[in-house]
């Protein structure tokens, strides 16, 4: 079983991937008449779906591992409840 990180180190590392995930994608140039804040806002925003999909991918992966690891359970439950 995986040790789990502390939810801030696991929160920068989340970031930190999303960071380098989003600068890989082929997204669209903002417009470059827009303000710095504005365009750091989108940046930000950019960042945290990146981060949400990012999640979304590994929740999906443990809801699957978890479905296996029911199906094994019952199977094991059934096959002792039977083999008594």
């Amino acid at each position: 079983m995986k040790r789990k990180k502390s939810s801030s180190s696991g929160a920068a590392e989340l970031r930190r991937r999303a960071e380098k995930r989003l600068k890989t994608l082929a997204t669209k140039k903002l417009a470059g008449a827009q303000h710095a804040g504005s365009s750091r806002i989108a940046h930000e925003l950019e960042v945290h779906q990146v981060e949400l999909a990012m999640q979304q991918e590994e929740l999906q992966r443990a809801w699957a591992d978890l479905e296996v690891g029911l199906e094994r359970y019952n199977e094991l439950y059934d096959f002792a409840r039977w083999a008594t």
